[in-house]
């Protein structure tokens, strides 16, 4: 079977049967590829290991009939911190459930790839209630790469206080919201995961159940 390279950003892991997983990836051209694990789930697997949520891997692909395979990985960078805990664990959730929900392997995203690197990176630095300022700013950045900006103009007259903070994330570097950690910034928090939930669904057509867990944690 014909057999290619690619870096890739580990976005979601299906189990398939007993042993095997469906990984899929978002890679550096900003493409969604799905490629099945054999084996990964067996006790003491180096796949495993090396195809961790949020991992940027160098994966040897074989090409399958519906799915592709993967035949050996390679760790490029293991974010790692991004599973250090529960909340920057459910911030990077956020990140790549919007990704894999809003990407195919037909039209590529190339900015989503860099943005959502950028956004673990810092996500793995982050304390406090920093962790989900960062999510929420590459959430709406996101949309924004989508086509679906949030229009700050509109919302200004009902409710300025949010238009307020949604103009400072997507503007914002996310090195620049790691000092946001207290605990005075909840309120808006939480109002900014209702506006994001509410704005995929009105948006993109698509329920983030990762938006409402990363709330739950507020």
């Amino acid at each position: 079977m014909p057999s290619y390279k690619a870096t890739a950003l580990v976005l979601k892991k299906t189990k398939l049967g007993e042993t095997d997983l469906i990984i899929t990836f978002l890679d550096e051209e900003g493409l969604q590829r799905r490629a099945v694990a054999k084996g990964a789930r067996k006790p003491g697997s180096f796949m495993a290991a090396r195809l961790e949520l949020y991992t940027v891997v160098e994966v040897q692909l074989s090409t399958g009939r519906s799915l592709d395979i993967v035949t050996d990985a390679r760790i490029v960078v293991s974010h790692s911190a991004c599973r250090a805990s529960l909340e920057q664990s459910a911030a990077c959730a956020v990140v790549v459930e919007l990704i894999e929900k809003a990407t195919t392997h037909h039209n590529a995203e190339p900015l989503l790839y860099a943005m959502a690197l950028a956004a673990l990176e810092c996500i793995g630095k982050a304390e406090g209630t920093a962790p989900a300022m960062i999510s929420l700013a590459c959430t709406l950045k996101i949309f924004a790469a989508l086509g679906v900006r949030p229009d700050t103009l509109e919302l200004a007259y009902s409710e300025e206080f949010l238009t307020k903070w949604i103009d400072i994330l997507l503007s914002a570097r996310f090195a620049d919201l790691l000092v946001h950690s207290s605990k005075e910034y909840l309120p808006i928090l939480c109002r900014l995961a209702e506006f994001c939930t509410q704005w995929a669904q009105d948006h993109l057509d698509l329920k983030l159940k990762s938006l409402g867990f990363l709330r739950s944690l507020l």
